[in-house]
């Protein structure tokens, strides 16, 4: 398999030689504004793209700042341009709707404050018309503690990405002494604040810095995001009204949601909510012409119910009528929710215009994994050594070995503890004419490809699952049983094409009219900022009359 070596721009503390977009800041160290976070761009559209920076000051007042486009990386020509007043109360933030631009378009962006100028850079609008193929870099799960972003520094290398899929858990919610941070301490990589985050402050901080990150301002400044949010932009399994990581002593709910919410759409380069619309409605669209048209949802904070927990139901898991019961009545409760009603009304008129444009693909940029994924059974492992070390971690991980012989879903914080919800988003494709989703997946820091089936064996199409950026996968803790448990969880379920726990890295998504072709890369380490990239699965995506297969390459 192709083997890349790269020292990361971590490493080096430069910018990308070879791309004359990415110049270095221009300020002077003694200068009153500095740009500290880069740049960004996203939420393209055919005529517009979000551009983003912030401003670093000393100033308590408001900030006057111009930015400027153009079609060359020397400005020679400047296509559009304006001013942008920042201050204290977006936390000196700026985000531009750069508006009347051509489609299929790369453009180069920067920012200026008096004499000093920000960083370069690039970003595209979205095509019209017959184009011959997109290609995407698909990630999620950047925990800073846990590593470098190295996986940020590779895609950012390679120009001929169209866009950057971020399916959330951008960053993480918890403070030193949670998950991470015995790992950060080591690598002097740990969360600031040292608290777990729960004002506006401790989000803004978070927020910022991870946007100081070198490797993550790489990318940011090579490529345009669609993004959405997972559960750690809040807190650890996020819902409606709740979240497992909230606790009655760290306040309301509500408050710490609204405080998240506020710093995200200040730091992130998404497009604000319409006046009146609720701002967790972080749901999209973005169609690529003739070939695709891509479907990001919101599947956390609109409408999910609580998800459960099958430490709330140990009684009724003891027998078999019991655990009956809890399938049908509890799990299968159709009162379970995850989409609400406006955002699968906007889903499916999105399917249908792109059925009705004739689109070849019709993708789905979602957070948790959507196929069937029963647990094997691993009752065995339940007095190893390592399940010890995992418990530290996990405590429920010796519940969950066992529950494992019953064959439960592994997961219920995924479409798995939705089943019903599961069946009405397949049952709403259907009616518009779409067998043939192509899902793709972030939150378990994992590789997958899986067929996607409804209750009745119906193929719907197929799953796509990134590993993570640097969260750790279960191979980090079951150690050299992991390649036995991905075997075990495999054989367990017919609808798992591909499994890998053990690797950090992202998906090279690459789609045409006729056919498309995935590559999971794979970095060789996220503990030091020197690494390797290499393809260690290519699947060929072959389209038929109704629905998606994968040939392995």
């Amino acid at each position: 398999m192709p083997t890349f070596t790269r020292r990361s721009a971590v490493f080096l503390g430069l910018s990308l030689a070879s791309l004359p977009a990415f110049a270095k800041i221009q300020q002077p160290s003694d200068s009153p504004v500095r740009f500290n976070h880069g740049i960004a761009s996203g939420d393209p559209t055919a005529r517009q793209v979000i551009l983003w920076t912030r401003i670093s000051t000393d100033q308590t007042g408001p900030l006057s700042v111009r930015w400027e486009m153009s079609q060359s990386a020397d400005f020679a020509k400047i296509k559009r341009k304006g001013h942008f007043v920042t201050d204290a109360s977006r936390d000196f933030t700026v985000k531009i709707d750069a508006k009347r631009l051509k489609s299929g378009t790369d453009y180069y962006y920067r920012f200026k404050v008096g004499g000093v100028i920000s960083p370069i850079g690039h970003t595209k609008t979205l095509p019209k018309g017959h184009i011959d193929q997109a290609r995407f870099a698909v990630v999620s799960c950047s925990n800073l503690p846990f590593g470098y972003f190295n996986v940020y520094d590779h895609i950012a290398a390679n120009p001929e990405f169209d866009a950057v899929i971020h399916l959330g858990d951008y960053f993480y919610e918890y403070g030193h002494q949670g998950y991470g941070g015995r790992t950060g301490a080591r690598l002097g990589r740990q969360h600031n604040p040292a608290h777990e985050t729960l004002s506006l402050a401790d989000y803004r901080t978070r927020h910022a810095q991870y946007k100081a990150d070198s490797a993550s301002q790489a990318l940011h400044a090579a490529h345009p995001l669609i993004c959405v949010w997972d559960d750690h932009e809040t807190a650890n399994d996020s819902w409606k009204a709740g979240a497992q990581n909230h606790g009655p002593d760290e306040g309301s709910w509500d408050d710490r949601r609204t405080a998240a919410l506020k710093a995200y759409y200040e730091w992130m380069p998404v497009r604000d909510p319409k006046r009146g619309a609720a701002r967790e409605a972080l749901f999209r669209k973005y169609s690529y012409g003739n070939l695709l048209t891509i479907a990001a949802i919101e599947t956390r904070l609109t409408a999910r119910t609580q998800p459960l927990r099958y430490s709330d139901h140990a009684q009724n898991l003891r027998t078999r009528d019991g655990i009956g019961k809890f399938v049908k009545d509890i799990l299968w409760d159709e009162q379970r929710e995850l989409l609400g009603p406006a955002q699968k009304s906007y889903i499916a008129a999105t399917l249908k215009s792109s059925k009705r444009k004739q689109q070849a693909w019709r993708l789905i940029a979602n957070q948790t994994i959507m196929a069937r994924v029963a647990s094997p059974d691993i009752s065995d492992y339940k007095d190893a050594d390592f399940v010890t070390e995992i418990a530290k971690i996990f405590p429920a991980i010796r519940g969950l070995i066992a529950l494992s012989p019953l064959g439960l879903p592994r997961n219920l914080d995924a479409w798995d503890g939705y089943p019903a919800a599961r069946e009405r988003f397949y049952t709403m494709a259907q009616e518009n004419g779409v067998n043939d989703l192509l899902v793709l997946t972030g939150d378990t820091h994992e590789s997958w490809a899986n067929v996607l089936t409804t209750k009745a064996g119906v193929n719907m199409g197929i799953e796509l699952g990134t590993p993570a950026v640097t969260s750790p996968g279960a191979g980090a803790y079951f150690a050299d049983e992991g390649p036995e448990l991905s075997r075990r969880l495999k054989a367990k379920n017919q609808d798992i094409l591909y499994h890998d726990l053990s690797h950090k890295g992202y998906l090279d998504l690459q789609l045409t009219p006729q056919a498309g072709r995935v590559d999971f890369v794979g970095v060789s380490t996220v503990l030091k900022p020197e690494y390797e990239a290499q393809i260690r699965k290519s699947f060929k995506l072959v389209k038929t009359d109704t629905t998606i297969n994968l040939q392995e390459l």
